[in-house]
């Protein structure tokens, strides 16, 4: 509560303060453990808000930024140089009077080093330059980069304390070796110059690991902008993490099996800009050691964690902008990769993939293993509190969010606009054969465990929970028997509030073990199969759901055992060539009607005292048919062939005896999600028809 008072005292000293001059931008800063989480201009701050689950979120220049209260110490208000002079760690600025400068000019380096006598050597070799201090008492040393060589790289050999690195204008290509090497498991802070653009690339080979490699954690800040080429190794490691506070960062690879920003420990983004592509391609490893033969490595745009080695990485994705991109030509290739969690605390996210997955160990059912492009693949969790992410594959077989655990969106009672996912595949099936149940990846050359490649927009081996925020999933695929699925969960799927869309060819959702919706808002949407299919028991307490599927509308497995029950919410279901749902199998559920002959007009249900309990327009839905305003390139699906205009619906206001329809209405007034209308005034023509509650 404390916090939340001072977040409001900050706010409103905010709006207090002077004008300063052109020369300086006041900046907001949120703190935690000796560091800088987050800094912002103050003038691009609209709001910040907590909810009820101690999560503050900074609302800024149409992104958000958001931590838990636990983990911020206060907020500051300070004035910075536009010029991004000044080096500061924390709060503390950095003195940049006595430089190590290095300078390249080709093949020859002109080093200006105040501490030769403090025990830090500088030494070259041609254009190569090698640090080596053992001076344990000497922190916040700058080394100043600047220059150009076809032929450069700086190594810091041995180190002794942190380094903080001041890039000035430097561009180098290093042959043969790293551009940039710290060793001795040091730290190092990147400061990007105001208004300079910096670049590293390697040349003819790479025996290091990297372009820009450290064995400590990597830091990076200011406001200028930092490009990495690699064709031959990674191009930014740090071991020990890598976070960027600041600053432009553009990494390109385009080696087999590279990772544009690699490290065995976490990935931070709190602010700045970066761009990754990742243009490399997977390679096989066959090993009869392996549970189908087959072993692949991927090129990766953002990799952390080191299973094999025992470390475990997030990627946590506090503000900024971060996009990825994996092009045509990486087959399998993934634009994040966490052998841990992935977790958004806010900014913008864009990841993309373009390549296209494959059946290796024969094909159809003798498919023994496969791969298939993933925007974003987690061992563990992947969780989203607060930011936009896009996240879009086009080739076959693509994958959106794949997680080995859970997902979990948003937290219950949030401001639904603190979160906006969207999820698009468009590729079709790699494998797709139609008969056994298949599954991923393939586990040997039978029915039940061959390799199909699905695209899937959200698929989740655990559980799913959907609490908060505006999620849209859309399969683009427009045919094919099995083929994408918008969102599925091998496990069970919650919706506890929110706003979900779900348009896909195959299901649009799909739960394994169990299905419950408590709250939010639903719209599922399957242009070939069901919308909602649910292989265990189905339980619908609260919500607006309103799916419609050309075989089932709500395929709650009755008749395999699974058990249907309602006892809340508004249901709008409709069926094709099966039906509108599965007929709940236990007492006590919610009464619903049966109404039949619906066409494309406007439909009114009303009880026998006369009153309004639907309003409903039984609309087409064109492109991703969402309400929500996602951006949607993707082409433009049919309408489901076939099937019959019986539209199911269920609500608490349903009773028993006989209501009256018509299906020539008109509405004028109110609000629509979907064709169901609230607070509208309906007008009836024709006949009425009637139905009686079930």
């Amino acid at each position: 509560m404390k916090k939340h008072i001072m977040l409001l005292i900050c706010t409103a000293l905010l709006l207090l303060t002077p004008t300063v001059n052109a020369q300086q931008t006041r900046v907001m800063r949120a703190h935690y453990a000796g560091q800088v989480l987050f800094q912002t201009p103050a003038h691009g701050l609209d709001s910040i808000k907590a909810n009820n689950d101690g999560y503050i979120t900074v609302f800024y220049s149409d992104a958000t930024w958001s931590r838990h209260a636990d983990q911020i110490d206060s907020l500051t208000f300070a004035m910075v140089d536009n010029g991004d002079t000044t080096i500061t760690i924390d709060t503390v600025a950095i003195n940049t009077d006595q430089m190590i400068d290095i300078y390249w000019n080709g093949n020859s380096v002109t080093v200006n080093n105040p501490y030769s006598t403090d025990s830090i050597n500088v030494t070259t070799s041609g254009a190569r330059v090698t640090v080596k201090s053992y001076v344990t008492a000497m922190n916040n040393v700058v080394y100043n980069l600047h220059g150009t060589s076809d032929n450069g790289s700086l190594l810091f050999n041995k180190l002794s304390t942190p380094v903080i690195l001041r890039l000035d204008g430097v561009q180098l290509t290093s042959v043969g070796t790293a551009a940039v090497n710290i060793d001795k498991n040091q730290n190092a802070l990147v400061h990007l110059v105001h208004g300079t653009n910096n670049t590293f690339a390697d040349a003819d080979s790479n025996a290091d690991k990297a372009v820009f490699y450290g064995k400590g954690t990597l830091t990076f800040q200011g406001s200028g902008s930092l490009d990495i080429t690699s064709s031959y190794a990674n191009g930014l490691q740090g071991k020990r993490g890598v976070t960027v506070n600041g600053g432009t960062v553009s990494v390109t690879v385009t080696a087999d099996t590279k990772k544009g920003i690699k490290t065995d420990q976490h990935f931070y983004m709190n602010g700045g800009t970066v761009h990754v592509v990742a243009a490399g391609t997977l390679a096989i490893d066959t090993n009869a050691s392996y549970a189908t033969g087959y072993d692949f490595s991927y090129c990766t745009g953002i990799k952390t964690g080191d299973a094999e080695e025992g470390s475990v990485g997030n990627i946590v994705i506090n503000g900024g902008s971060l996009s990825v991109d994996c092009d045509a030509t990486n087959d399998g290739g993934r634009c994040l990769s966490s052998d841990y969690d992935i977790i958004f605390n806010g900014g913008h996210t864009l990841l993309t993939t373009a390549g296209n997955g494959a059946c290796v160990g024969g094909t159809g059912t003798n498919a023994v293993d496969g791969y298939t492009c993933t925007c974003m693949s987690a061992d563990s969790n992947i969780i989203i509190n607060a930011g936009f992410i896009d996240a879009r594959s086009t080739g076959l077989g693509g994958r959106g969010l794949k997680a080995d655990g859970k997902l979990i969106v948003g937290h219950v009672g949030d401001d639904n606009s603190r979160i906006r996912l969207y999820v698009q595949t468009s590729g079709n099936a790699v494998n797709p054969v139609s008969s056994g149940p298949g599954g991923w990846p393939g586990g040997g050359n039978t029915d039940d465990d061959y390799f199909k490649g699905l695209p899937k927009c959200i698929r989740i081996e655990g559980n799913i929970y959907f609490n908060s925020g505006y999620v849209g999933a859309y399969c683009a695929q427009t045919s094919g028997d099995p083929n994408g699925e918008a969102i599925e969960s091998k496990d069970s799927l919650f919706v506890n509030g929110g706003v979900i869309e779900a348009n896909a060819f195959d299901d649009a959702l799909n739960a394994t073990n169990y299905l419950e919706i408590n709250n939010g808002k639903l719209w599922c949407y399957s242009r070939g199969n069901d919308a909602i299919d649910c292989n265990g028991n189905t339980n619908i307490h609260g919500g607006l759901i309103i799916v419609k599927g050309k075989e089932v509308g709500i395929d709650a497995a009755t008749d395999a055992g699974g058990r249907f029950f309602i006892d809340g919410g508004v249901i709008v279901c409709q069926g094709g060539n099966m039906g509108a749902w599965d007929s709940p199998n236990v007492s006590g559920y919610q009464h619903y009607l049966q109404i039949n002959n619906v066409g494309a007009n406007g439909l009114t249900v009303k009880n026998s005292a006369g009153d309004v309990v639907l309003m409903y327009l039984n609309t087409t839905p064109t492109g991703n048919g969402f309400i929500e305003s996602y951006t949607d390139p993707g082409a433009k699906p049919p309408p489901p062939p076939g099937g019959n205009n019986t539209i199911v619906f269920c609500s608490p206001d349903i009773t028993t005896g006989t209501y009256n329809y018509w299906t020539t209405s008109t509405f004028s007034g109110g609000t629509s999600w979907h064709g169901f209308y609230t607070g509208s005034t309906p007008t009836t023509s024709g006949s009425s028809q009637s139905t009686t509650a079930r």
